[in-house]
């Protein structure tokens, strides 16, 4: 548990839970509950996801407000580099002059050559890319490549970088003593409802994601750190979650053979899982957009499957 923790030098990973930070999606008070910071002790300082490039000012009021000086960030690191989880690395890594980016092998051209990127996300986003904003690209000789197993030395303590695969092929999990930083990997979880729901987008490889929620199981970790929505802990998470990736699975297999639309699937989620509705209530429609994508994230996967046989 990072409260345990009790070393000598201070650190702050500042962790924003930031996939609606814009604030065209919130008000204040749900930033107020959403937004928070993550501290450990130790000799580096390391900033875990900097959000969208719209976040950006929200990122460095939250760093100033720690009392972290940009100058002393030594690593900025992501989960993965959609949008709203690392499109404002190259803007907040202009002010972090000492700082390192260390990204997944497979990211690491494209968070300096961003044409593709973004070109990708306009694609796929559609309008709330220009609401995220577009990413600046970062030096390639600031930038760290972290293979599956890649450590990272933090002074006293290490963050060791696993592929976890599935929801993006440039997907890491981050794990730091008893903790682990899961992106999306394990879905968005929402804590008023002790749930969480998959996240699948368009190139969703639920092989895969299913292979790394159980190599995740097998981590002798304490707690869990969702970017969306925050620390949740480990006891009857990944049983939670795999039953929930293979029920949304066999559902959407369901309205496939059926002839349903991703929307009259989704609407069958809505009112088979228990929970789910309560997600749109509380955060509105662009949830349910959200929810609708992963339909169709899994739809796509099944129809790439069928095409190889």
């Amino acid at each position: 548990m990072i409260k345990e923790l009790k070393y000598v030098f201070y650190i702050i990973i500042i962790f924003f839970f930031i996939f609606f930070v814009s604030r065209y999606y919130f008000s204040d008070n749900y930033k107020k509950k959403y937004f928070r910071s993550i501290s450990l002790i130790d000799d580096k300082i390391t900033l875990i996801e900097t959000g969208p490039a719209c976040s950006h000012d929200n990122l460095i009021r939250g760093i100033n407000k720690a009392g972290i000086a940009l100058s002393d960030i030594d690593f900025i690191i992501p989960t993965h580099i959609h949008l709203d989880h690392f499109g404002g690395g190259g803007h907040i890594m202009e002010v972090c002059h000492n700082a390192k980016a260390v990204v997944h092998p497979n990211a690491a051209y494209h968070v300096s050559n961003i044409d593709k990127w973004w070109s990708g996300s306009l694609d796929f986003l559609g309008n709330v890319a220009e609401l995220y904003g577009e990413p600046l690209p970062i030096p390639k000789e600031r930038i760290v490549s972290a293979e599956d197993g890649f450590k990272l030395d933090l002074g006293t303590s290490t963050l060791n970088a696993m592929h976890t695969p599935g929801h993006a092929p440039h997907h890491i999990t981050w794990v730091n003593n008893k903790s682990a930083f899961v992106g999306d990997s394990l879905g968005l979880w929402y804590p008023e409802i002790d749930k969480a729901f998959p996240v699948t987008p368009g190139y969703y490889r639920h092989d895969l994601a299913l292979q790394s929620i159980n190599s995740m199981s097998k981590l002798n970790i304490d707690e869990l750190f969702y970017t969306h929505f925050g620390p949740r802990p480990v006891a009857g998470a990944f049983q939670q979650i795999t039953n929930e990736f293979n029920t949304w699975m066999s559902i959407v297999e369901d309205g496939i053979n059926e002839n349903l639309s991703s929307k009259e699937i989704l609407d069958i989620l809505f009112l088979t899982q228990d929970g789910l509705r309560l997600t749109d209530i509380k955060h509105g429609i662009h949830q349910r957009n959200t929810h609708l994508g992963s339909i169709e994230g899994m739809m796509s996967w099944i129809e790439r499957e069928n095409e190889k046989n």
